[in-house]
């Protein structure tokens, strides 16, 4: 397939909105653009990675660096000289109090820093799938009217992933497996197990990718437990559901136009058998996985191999 160009009047619009990205100022649709935008462009993905980095420093920087003592005092006897008497009976505890609640503010300051980057983290990362799902299923539509054979199917995925197959076709009760390939985004490195299935009225997309390093992460983010052991979150924005869950290895996300009822329900099912098949093949040990449910509107070039 062809693969998508970015010019450098685009990467330079694109980074001079990375800053507004990061502190989560951008409209929904400027988001998706930029978000399109790093999926196929390098260059930009390392400067947003860099300038991450440079405000995590700062900010550990600002909560480590302690005022010197000499400052509270210098400050107190400034504004008692220039308002005695709103000071006149100002005692150390007034200073304390004062003091503490700043320290909270501070500290409710970085707790909401620390949520706004795990929202972009998982935006970013459930754009792995919707972008594969949104170029491959909907839009390229790459998968036969008629579902292709099983025996097919397993030489397309070859043998690591072939095994898998009747796993996605048990926990997708009332659809039909049309096509598994495996895929690849151009300009990027990153491979994608891919099936699609077709049932309840829409095209549904099981998509698996190595983690390399990333995770989801949880606490807050954290929406509810699931009784099969995976965490699940949830969104909904526009028209397509993305259901992402991780394994020991693995990224994995149920893609669909459904309402968030039905694709809680089939991700629930599906996430804890895939981790297990995928983890048990890997031959590791088990981890629980984090289900997140999420929806993005974005876009990008793929290929299938």
């Amino acid at each position: 397939m062809k693969v998508l160009n970015f010019d450098s009047k685009q990467c330079e619009r694109v980074r001079r909105q990375l800053d507004a990205y990061l502190s989560n100022e951008l409209l929904v649709e400027t988001t998706s653009e930029v978000l399109k935008h790093l999926e196929s462009c390098e260059a930009c993905s390392r400067e947003l990675g860099s300038r991450q980095r440079v405000r995590e420093a700062l900010q550990k920087a600002a909560t480590r660096q302690l005022p010197p003592d000499h400052l509270r005092e210098a400050i107190h006897r400034r504004l008692r000289s220039t308002q005695p008497r709103m000071f006149s009976g100002f005692r150390a505890t007034t200073w304390a109090v004062a003091l503490a609640s700043l320290a909270l503010v501070m500290l409710a300051g970085q707790q909401w820093l620390g949520f706004e980057r795990g929202r972009q983290l998982v935006a970013s990362v459930l754009t792995l799938g919707v972008s594969d799902h949104l170029h491959c299923a909907i839009r390229g539509r790459n998968y036969p009217e008629l579902a292709n054979p099983p025996e097919q199917l397993g030489e397309k995925l070859g043998p690591q992933y072939a095994g898998l197959l009747p796993v996605v076709q048990e926990k997708l009760p009332g659809f039909q497996l049309l096509e598994a390939h495996i895929c690849s985004v151009p300009g990027s490195p990153r491979r994608y197990v891919h099936f699609i299935a077709r049932g309840q009225g829409t095209i549904l997309s099981v998509i698996l990718t190595k983690r390399e390093g990333e995770f989801l992460p949880a606490g807050r983010l954290l929406v509810a437990g699931a009784p099969t052991g995976v965490n699940l979150y949830k969104a909904k924005l526009e028209a397509t559901s993305v259901a992402g869950f991780e394994t020991n290895e693995y990224f994995g996300f149920v893609v669909s136009d459904l309402g968030q009822d039905e694709m809680m329900q089939l991700a629930a099912s599906l996430a804890p058998a895939l981790r297990d098949a995928l983890d048990g093949s890997a031959g590791t040990e088990k981890a629980t996985p984090a289900l997140l449910l999420a929806s993005v509107s974005v876009d990008s070039n793929r290929g299938v191999e």
